[in-house]
């Protein structure tokens, strides 16, 4: 489901990238740092780093190959590297970076404490950790698909996409306290997405990328229809075809790594 990375980026490239830019704001990566991303997927924070003049090297890393690759083609300067890797094990060694960052993955893989017991790990004395993910209920895009699918079949309440963890106000302040990091930060950022018709907005997910993506794709072609028929309803009503615009949260977490 995630293995296209030119269709994921077309899915939610649109709203990695926004993210990315606010998310790095609030990280406040010192200059010349050496950042490791953990769950690099298309590259968002690589895209941004490297619109800025701010000397910082990036070793991205991602469980999907087809993301690695894709962000070796689209990021060939050398201080951008790209590699397959788990963020519950990572291949490095202590304090190997000046900063650890993920963007929208901990709240979706099985065990954020060890994640983020990792990250600290490879992350030098005094080097920043950090996390964003999206908000229980805040990613509008997907959570009206899975609204009305329940309407039209409510034996679908097992395959909702949902974050599972690290989703609410405090969870990411609490585990990065948990693996002792210092000096922690949470916040919020709220953003706004605007598709150009309803099109724009529902063919992204016929290439079945992501769970959501995957259920849409795999429906028979009459709930299919049904589903986007609902859908279109929701976001339009009676007006006809035409711009849309919806809403994200998410959660964001800063800490450092205690001076030996």
């Amino acid at each position: 489901m995630f293995a296209n990375a030119e269709a994921y980026e077309r899915f939610m490239g649109r709203w990695s990238a926004r993210l990315a830019r606010p998310y790095l704001d609030f990280v406040r990566l010192p200059a010349g740092s050496r950042v490791l991303d953990v769950g690099c997927g298309t590259g968002a924070i690589a895209e941004v780093i490297s619109g800025t003049k701010t000397p910082i090297s990036v070793v991205g890393i991602d469980p999907v190959e087809g993301f690695v690759g894709y962000c070796r083609t689209r990021f060939t300067d050398p201080k951008y590297s790209f590699e397959r890797g788990s963020a519950l094990e990572l291949a490095y060694s202590e304090a190997t970076f000046d900063a650890a960052v993920s963007l929208l993955v901990l709240m979706l893989i099985p065990d954020p404490r060890k994640a983020a017991s990792e990250m600290r790990r490879v992350t030098k004395p005094g080097g920043i950790v950090s996390a964003c993910t999206w908000d229980g209920a805040g990613m509008e895009m997907s959570a009206i698909i899975w609204d009305e699918a329940l309407k039209l079949d409510p034996s679908v309440a097992g395959k909702a996409e949902r974050p599972k963890h690290c989703n609410a106000k405090g969870q990411l302040a609490a585990l990065w306290r948990d693996v002792g990091l210092e000096d922690v930060e949470e916040g919020m950022i709220e953003m706004q997405t605007n598709f150009e018709s309803f099109d724009d907005y529902w063919v992204p997910y016929l290439a079945g990328v992501g769970p959501t993506g995957g259920y849409v794709a795999a429906l028979p072609e009459d709930r299919r229809e049904s589903l986007a028929n609902a859908l279109r309803r929701r976001l339009l009503g009676d007006k006809p075809d035409g711009p849309i615009s919806l809403g994200a949260k998410a959660w964001v977490v800063r800490g450092q790594v205690p001076e030996r």
